[in-house]
């Protein structure tokens, strides 16, 4: 691994550090909903990073069906990882603050949360479809199909909560209390850009190894055909 590389992670990984302590240590606690409102700095910036995922997978899908280059179809399989490990932390962390603040774990009559977990099942499913489908360009096509299909609902998602009324609150940086917005903002701002820049490291280690495997993937076909 290079400098650069090593740079970039351990930058990633204090910037993570940092947004932490601001967000769950140092900013103050919010009037209403007390300690509890701090996983708002982790489930908010995750459910952004969660949709650019998808977002990339579906973007992704259509270059590959456009060039069908294997470098697309590598960046929408990692994308789609990243997705399904963001959109999971998105569910429990959701979880863990509805139950002290709505007194439930979980609401099916919510229309966020039901969305969010129909996007789970649809990246989930096309996990396992590139798993379980071998390597073949007609399991690439078709995965890209439901990379493609499947962000119908990333926008339904996320104007699920102006659409229906429900347990889920409307998206707000504004505090309930007399705090100034900055105590609120910075440390959300914070937290989303050192997530984002802690996934992108990820991602691109993560695509370094999709990249290996495909070429000995190809390998392997040349020498057994």
């Amino acid at each position: 691994m290079s400098r650069a590389n090593l740079l970039f992670g351990f930058t990633s990984l204090f910037m993570l550090l940092l947004s932490s302590y601001l967000s769950l240590v140092s900013s103050p606690i919010e009037k209403t909903q007390g300690i509890h409102q701090k996983i708002f700095y982790l489930h908010v910036p995750l459910a952004f990073l969660a949709y650019l995922a998808i977002t990339l997978v579906f973007i992704s899908s259509i270059m590959y069906l456009w060039k069908r280059t294997a470098h697309w179809d590598q960046v929408a399989r990692v994308s789609a990882e990243i997705g399904i490990i963001t959109t999971t932390l998105v569910l429990i962390s959701g979880s863990l603050w509805g139950r002290p603040v709505w007194g439930a774990w979980w609401s099916w009559s919510d229309a966020r949360l039901v969305t969010t977990l129909v996007m789970w099942l649809i990246y989930m499913a096309y996990l396992m479809l590139r798993s379980l489908g071998g390597f073949s360009e007609q399991t690439a096509k078709l995965g890209s199909i439901i990379g493609i299909l499947g962000f119908i609902n990333v926008p339904i998602t996320y104007f699920s909560v102006y659409l229906w009324t429900f347990l889920h609150p409307l998206p707000t940086l504004q505090s309930s209390d007399d705090r100034p917005e900055n105590s609120i903002l910075i440390p959300f701002l914070l937290s989303l850009f050192s997530y984002i820049l802690f996934f992108l490291y990820i991602g691109y280690l993560r695509l370094q190894i999709e990249r290996a495997s495909d070429t000995l993937k190809n390998l392997k076909q040349r020498v057994y055909s």
